[in-house]
């Protein structure tokens, strides 16, 4: 099929090609079959053909012949663009694989094959290719026309080739500006100049000069790295260079150098990737050009260009393993990378150029070119070696010095195992090559600083190697300790926690002294001081380096015994000291200390010739030329001299130092403590005396030594501190002072307690006051790195040297008293509000008790009382929740060591561990969560360990440091304190019995200031917690704080009750108080014994108002319910006791002089009113015990106001227990078992409430239960003979309201009853007749209910009894009387009928005034009793007219019906008519003017009605002047009566 498919023909032809590699004739074949002359051929079988010959061109290259004597006619058939491509693409093929055959024609089948044999049929097809096909406009046939006839150039005879050229050549090259990617064209065009150079041939150098000003430009523009096609066509381009160089070298080089000295940076770069490229190539037609091109190169060593630079190097490693650095030239090739290896970083542009190459890329790769060369390349030793120990002296080279050193550390090393014969160097020979002495003063304070580009350990191994060369007694030496040096290096330099400078220089200068001791030469070792003394001005700006230098001149001096080199060197140190640069004062200080060890005088010489000569402002130089000194420049130069001093005494021998100290040392530094200018000069000045005190302590003089400037000293020291801003940290000044007095205070004597006391606050003033923020400008944003870290590290060192000092006073006074006195200092700081400020001083305990702990391991402790681990856990526990994370796990660490050395006061060994201690580690690790829940659970956790830790002893304290907790500033701490003295209280309780009243008021004062929810609560759990244990002193001490009680107070009342075994201990205690105390104290009239004033009792009225808070918690409720019976009765009881009971006034309390606040508390108290009280505490018991209705009752203002007066008490109780029984009847029986005993008490009030309730409980049947009426009635029966009326009144009531309790309980108890209410009619002390109208009112209901002949042998009696009280002045009284009398008529129709008949006609006119009393109940109760006896009267007539007329509560017109009654009473009973006036007249001296005018009227009915045959029944002169009298009565209305009714005797 002719139709192209690739994704299918494309897997068809790769499966032929793979079955041709192995079974290439059957294919080919096949193949043949479909490729037929005439006919253009598939597409794929074309390609499947090409594919096949470089798939297996052994097998293939025999059909060559014949398929391209097909193919060729084919070539001009081809139209389409597709066609000429495949073919194309064969061709390239084909020659591919001819030149693949041939190239390998040893393994050939046929090894007489050549590629001429093709080359004809080959130049036919390049002509139709070249001519026809290369001029296409299909970019993809042109590049792959290029590919074919580069491959077809290989096989075309080389004359052929020639006459080709000129056209083939510019035909390629002109295609570059067709295509952006011209990767194909190189390729093809680098096969063609391939051909073209077979053989060394020179056919191309016509068109040399064309090719190569046509590659060149190319080869000058940087390939895109991120681009694969730029990078190979820059290859190609490269390769085209090494193509042309086989027969045209001369001439390319020369083209090169010459365009080298272009100033140009891309041809520079374009023509040193061509030297390089040529260089790598090779080949022999470059051997001889060498010497040319390193000579012609050397022009690029000055080249300023980092690009440059870095490409020329790039040549310079190439050349190398080539011999070419060799050769002369070779040396400033090496020097040239040296010189890059000392490339310091420069600032970058504002805008870099991409292919911006920067100092340091630079130097990198250069070491890395130098270390390459030095390890790899054989034959640079020679170049190398010594040359390379040239650099090492120059101090332009110093920056290099780390991978120059690694390079010859390796190479010497090498040559010195292999006994190389050139390793052993002739210094008089080799001039160039610095001396021994050189080296080693070199290299020694090299390695001084071995981090620098990371050289110590090279340079260690170079001196190591170099040791046959620097001398020979040194060899054993050197190889003995300079391996441990290395490793130290290895183990420690990149490890900042490790690492220790001063550990590390004390290291070489050890090696340097045994190296000095080893050669025994004291002439080597003068040579090598004076070379370290010439080497000091190679470290101008290296004061590091210089620093070290000087310890090691000193070193060399101290081993010295020519004075005049030691003069000579000192001199030396104070010429070149930079007194600007305290690294180096510091450095020239040791050098001159370490001096002094053997050379004391005239270190003291030199430090007096400073003083007098350098510190003079006045310049002594000749004839006064030099300048004269400025007063900052006589500053730093005293700081010097001040520093040296100090160390001159450190490092002076111990015999000699105690005699010179006063009067060669101190006398010079003393006058230099006041007016002190400049702070290097203070600084240095404290370093002296730190270094004065370490010079006088025992461990150093070997021998005990009394420093009697030691106090003056320290004083100084603290005024530099209390100098100090507090606001920035801008200088070490304070952390050297400290320092200075931590050295110091290991002096003796031994310091008193005053001025250690002074030394703590200054020293911890000064630095915990520092702000969180301590640079010294605005802001950090403001500051460089440098700053920063510099603050940084003065902040470290200031806490550091606080700790230092701290430690070393507690290590004068190693034992709690001694850590007590620090931590008073530190306590402030630690509850600080500032979070620094905590921070600062919890890290500083932590560190303070860790150093304590350490120092215990080491001794005796046991035995030791820890007298203050109470109150150093109890103030550090809170901050185990502090809002800071590191003060958190320093608190939770600091907990830890100080148990553990309560552990070793109490006799464990160092190594015991406590499981519960150790513990702790892990809640360290919990804590660093800020989740308040993970913190108090750790703060819990913590608590358990310290209540099973904490000695009984300590209890006290402890819980004294956690209630301060409380008032923390902090929330989350307050709370942390709250949670463990819950802790402590919940397992340690019962040790805390005598201390609860204490406890107490300690929480009580601070819930005063304690602000946050949390913490109140938490503090409230404990007291709960702690009544859990001792609730009696709990409740005891709760009671006795001042009335009312404060809100806090109140809360702890209600937290108890929370509890439910609480709150009914609480009613216990409460009950059991009422019960059994008095609530009131009577103050009664000494004369008389009558009660003046009733005050009410403080511990009932407290325990009443603890009661009512109790109550106001809904948690209590079950509680309530259960002890409802009790509480009421106590509380009811106590309500009737507080009527008329005044609280506790000022002078009831207290006598005398008292406080302000005491004054207001009993003011407060004054205003407490005990009735109210104890009506609240009721009225919160009914609603906490759900009685709503009768809650509802008592919240009435009227009922609030009964239960507040006597008189009224028992209405409110009655009501009470009204609404009680019909709704909670269940509590009845009960309350009335608690109210019994009540019956008895001495309170009347008391006893009125009791009977009062006991009354009401009658009237409502006792709630339904019978049973207990009985009981009832026994109770009011004995308490008839009271003293007191009202409880009497009360009993009568109650004994009344048995006619409630149904007809049975009537007929059980009606003869007693009804001897009761007799009685009670018949008491004498009844002012107010209340009995008297509860017996009355008692009769009338009961005899409703009783049977005439329990009545009949009373009744009589009864009328009798009551008829005096038809006339009381009380109306209730009267009303009650006339009503009894007409519910005695129920009794009247009987056997009693005449008795009583004759009480009715006797009281008959009395109920007929009283019938318009001025009281509308009495008229009611007259109605009544009409009604109900008008049937007994026997007339018909009045019995119609009082049951029609007297409607209880309808109006009479009483003048109308009494003219028309007497008419009738005239009609029915004239016999008793006169009986009737008579006792009318006997009402004219009534004292109601009603009654006086009723009676007036009824006489004048009677007497006007009456017929005149029966005038003579009446006494008619006694009763006209009965009512002449009342003409005569003092009020209207009645004479206006007496003179109608006169009126109406006109017949008389």
């Amino acid at each position: 099929m002719k139709e192209v498919d690739p994704q299918w023909q494309t897997a068809a032809s790769g499966v032929l090609v793979a079955l041709g590699k192995k079974y290439c004739n059957e294919v080919m074949e096949e193949i043949l079959k479909r490729f037929q002359p005439g006919t253009l051929p598939h597409f794929f079988t074309v390609q499947t053909m090409a594919n096949l010959s470089t798939g297996n061109p052994f097998s293939f290259v025999p059909f060559l012949t014949a398929v391209l004597g097909t193919m060729l006619p084919m070539l001009g058939l081809a139209k389409h663009d597709n066609m000429k491509w495949v073919f194309s693409y064969a061709l390239a093929r084909f020659c591919e694989s001819i030149l693949h055959y041939v190239a390998n024609i040893e393994d050939a089948p046929d090894q007489s094959v050549r590629k001429e044999l093709y080359s004809s049929q080959i130049f036919s097809a390049y002509e139709i290719v070249y001519n026809m096909w290369l001029q296409s406009k299909e970019a993809k046939l042109r590049l792959m026309v290029v590919e074919a006839l580069g491959y077809m150039s290989n096989i075309l005879a080389e004359d052929r080739l020639e006459e080709q050229l000129p056209r083939l050549l510019p035909g390629i090259l002109n295609l570059y500006k067709k295509h952006p990617e011209p990767f194909h064209i190189t390729q093809g065009f680098c096969m063609v100049l391939d051909a073209a150079v077979q053989e060394g041939s020179l056919i191309l150098e016509p068109q040399l000069d064309m090719i190569v000003n046509t590659l060149h430009p190319q080869v000058c523009i940087l390939p895109d790295y991120s681009s694969p096609p730029s990078v190979k066509n820059h290859n190609e381009l490269l390769r085209c260079f090494s193509v042309i160089a086989k027969s045209f070298s001369d001439r390319i080089i020369s083209y090169l150098l010459q365009k080298l000295e272009m100033n140009n940076e891309k041809i520079k770069l374009g023509t040193l990737a061509v030297f390089k490229q040529l260089i790598n190539s090779g080949g022999v037609h470059m051997e001889d050009k060498k010497p040319l091109i390193v000579s012609g190169l050397k022009i690029m060593l000055s080249d300023t260009n980092n690009k440059v630079k870095r490409l020329f190097a790039q040549v310079i490693i190439a050349m190398a393993p080539h011999g070419y650095l060799e050769l002369e030239g070779g040396h400033l090739m090496v020097e040239f990378i040296v010189k890059l290896c000392t490339y310091q970083e420069q600032v970058p542009v504002k805008k870099p150029d991409p292919d911006y190459v920067s100092n340091a890329s630079l130097r990198q790769m250069c070491e890395n070119v130098l270390h390459l060369i030095s390890t790899t390349i054989e034959c640079m030793e020679v170049v190398l070696w010594p040359y390379l120990l040239e650099f090492l002296i120059p101090v332009q080279y110093t920056t290099a010095l780390g991978p120059i050193c690694r390079n010859l550390a390796s190479l010497t090393a090498k040559k010195r195992e292999e006994q190389s014969e050139d390793y052993m160097i002739d210094f008089d020979i080799a001039t160039n090559i610095p001396k021994a002495p050189e080296i080693v003063a070199r290299l020694v304070v090299l390695a001084g600083r071995p981090e620098v580009s990371n050289r110590g350990i090279y340079v260690l191994k170079l001196l190591q190697a170099l040791s046959p060369n620097i001398e020979s007694s040194l060899i054993d030496l050197w190889d003995t300790i300079i391996p441990k040096l290395i490793q130290f290096l290895e183990d420690n330099l990149n490890n900042d926690e490790k690492w220790s400078q001063k550990a590390w220089e004390d290291l070489l200068l050890k090696l340097l002294s045994k190296t000095l001791d080893e050669v025994e030469d004291e002439e080597w070792v003068c040579n090598l001081g004076v070379e370290f003394g010439k080497q000091v001005s190679l470290y101008q700006d290296s004061p590091n380096e210089k620093n070290f230098l000087y310890k090691c001149l000193g070193v060399i001096m101290r081993k010295v015994t020519k004075k005049d080199f030691v003069k000579q060197h000192l001199n030396i140190l104070f010429s070149t000291v930079k007194h600007t640069n305290q690294v180096e004062r510091e450095g020239c200080a040791i050098g001159l200390g370490f001096c002094a060890s053997s050379h004391l005088d005239e270190a003291l010489s030199k430090l007096e010739t400073v003083a007098k000569q350098d510190m003079s402002r006045k310049s002594s130089g000749f004839l006064g030329l030099m300048k004269d000194k400025t007063e900052a420049d006589v500053e730093r130069i005293k700081s010097t001299l001040m520093l040296c001093y100090g160390y001159l005494a450190l490092y002076a021998p111990h015999d000699l130092i105690t005699s010179r100290l006063e009067a060669n040392i101190l006398r010079n530094v003393k006058p230099h403590f006041s007016n002190i200018k400049d702070t290097a000069v203070k600084q240095n000045l404290i370093r002296a005396v730190d270094l004065i005190g370490k010079a006088v302590q025992p461990g150093h003089l070997r021998a005990s030594y009394i420093f009697s400037r030691k106090v003056e000293l320290m004083d100084h020291m603290q005024i530099f501190m209390k100098q100090e801003s507090t606001k920035e940290l801008a200088t070490n000044t304070r952390a050297l002072a400290m320092q200075a007095c931590a050295t110091l205070v290991k002096v003796d004597p031994v310091l008193k307690e005053a001025e250690t006391f002074d030394l703590i606050k200054t020293s911890t003033d000064c630095v915990f006051k520092l702000p969180n923020c301590i640079y010294p400008v605005k802001g950090k944003e403001d500051l460089t790195t440098e700053q920063i870290k510099e603050s940084d590290e003065f902040l470290d060192s200031v806490k550091d040297s606080l700790v230092s000092l701290l430690q070393e006073i507690l290590n004068k006074n190693l034992s709690p008293q001694g850590l007590q006195e620090i931590y008073k200092h530190l306590q402030p700081w630690i509850i600080s509000l500032e979070n620094h400020e905590r921070q600062r001083s919890m890290r500083t305990l932590l560190r303070l008790l860790q150093f304590h702990y350490e120092k215990l391991a080491t001794q005796d402790s046991s035995g030791i009382v820890f007298f203050n681990l109470g109150s150093l856990l109890g103030s550090i526990v809170p901050r185990c929740s502090d809002p800071n994370l590191m003060v958190r796990e320093d608190a939770i660490e600091s907990i830890q060591i100080i148990l553990r050395i309560s552990l070793r006061y109490d006799g464990q060994p160092p190594e015991y561990k406590d499981p519960m201690v150790e513990a702790l580690s892990t809640l360290r690790d919990r804590v660093s969560q800020g989740d308040a829940q993970v913190l108090f659970s750790v703060v819990n956790d913590i608590s358990k360990a310290l209540a099973k830790k904490m000695p009984s002893e300590q209890l006290n304290d402890f819980l004294a440091n956690l209630y301060n907790g409380l008032l923390d500033s902090q929330s989350h701490c307050s709370s942390g304190a709250c949670v463990v003295i819950n802790t402590i209280m919940k397992t340690r309780g019962p040790e805390l019995l005598a201390e609860v009243g204490n406890i107490i008021n300690a929480l009580h004062t601070n819930l005063r200031a304690i602000t946050y929810p949390q913490t109140r609560s938490g503090v409230f759990r404990a007291i709960r917690t702690l009544a859990s244990n001792h609730l009696t002193p709990v409740f005891d001490r709760l009671l006795n704080f001042p009335l009312p009680y404060d809100e806090h107070i109140t809360d702890c009342w209600r937290t108890l009750a929370v509890d439910p075994v609480l709150a009914q201990a609480i009613f216990d205690q409460v009950i059991d108080m009422l019960n059994r105390q008095v609530h009131y104290a009577e103050k009664r009239d000494q004369k008389t014994h009558k009660v003046l004033l009733k005050v009410a009792t403080i511990p009932t009225l407290s325990a009443v108002c603890a009661l009512t808070e109790v109550l106001r918690v809904p948690e209590t409720e079950a509680k309530v319910v259960e002890n409802f019976h009790r509480l009421f009765s106590v509380l009811i009881v106590y309500t009737g006791s507080c009527i008329d009971v005044k609280p506790a006034k000022l002078s009831d309390v207290a006598d005398g002089k008292i406080s302000k606040e005491k004054k207001a508390q009993m003011k407060l108290l004054a205003s407490l009113n005990p009735s109210s009280v104890a009506i609240e505490a009721v009225r919160v018991l009914l609603e906490r015990a759900n009685c709503q209705k009768v809650l509802e009752a008592i919240e009435e203002e009227d009922m609030i106001n009964n239960l507040k007066e006597l008189d009224k008490l028992p209405d409110g109780i009655t009501a009470i227990a009204k609404e009680l029984v019909e709704y909670n009847p269940e509590y009845v029986g009960k309350i009335m078992a608690c109210l019994n005993p009540s019956l008895a008490s001495l309170y009347e009030s008391q006893r009125i409430v009791v009977v009062a309730f006991f009354a009401e409980l009658i009237n409502q049947k006792c709630g339904g239960d019978m049973s207990m009426v009985e009981m009832i009635v026994n109770n009011l029966l004995g308490r008839l003979v009271d003293a007191n009326h009202i409880v009497r009144m009360l009993c009568i009531r109650g004994l009344g309201n048995i006619a409630s309790a149904g007809e049975d309980q009537v007929q059980k108890y009606c003869t007693t009853v009804l001897s009761a209410m007799m009685a009670g009619m018949d008491d004498k002390e009844d002012p107010e007749d209340n009995i008297t109208l509860e017996s009355m009112s008692g009769l009338s209901r009961i005899l409703t209910q009783i049977d005439e002949s329990s009545i009949r042998p009373i009744l009589v009696n009864i009328t009798l009894r009551i008829r005096p009280c038809f006339e009381k002045q009380r109306a209730s009284v009267r009303a009650a009387a006339f009503m009894l009398f007409g519910n005695l008529s129920h009794f009247g129709d009987g056997p009693s009928r005449a008795p009583f008949l004759e009480q009715i006609h006797t009281n008959f006119v009395s109920v007929l005034l009283h019938l318009n009393d001025e009281d509308v109940e009495v008229r009611k109760s007259c109605k009544h009793a009409l009604r109900q006896f008008g049937p007994l009267l026997g007339s018909t007539s009045i019995n119609e007219m009082f049951q029609k007329h007297l409607i209880v509560d309808g109006n009479l017109n009483y003048g109308e019906f009494m003219y028309d009654l007497t008419k009738v009473i005239i009609a029915d009973f004239i016999q008793k008519i006169n009986f009737f006036v008579m006792g009318n007249i006997s009402f004219f001296r009534s004292t109601w003017p009603e009654i006086r005018s009723n009676a007036a009227i009824f006489v004048g009915f009677l007497l006007g009605n009456l017929p005149k045959a029966q005038h003579s029944l009446i006494t008619k002169d006694h009763v006209c002047g009965a009512l002449t009298l009342l003409l005569k009565d003092p009020v209207p209305s009645v004479r206006i009566k007496a003179a109608e009714a006169m009126s109406l005797l006109f017949e008389y």
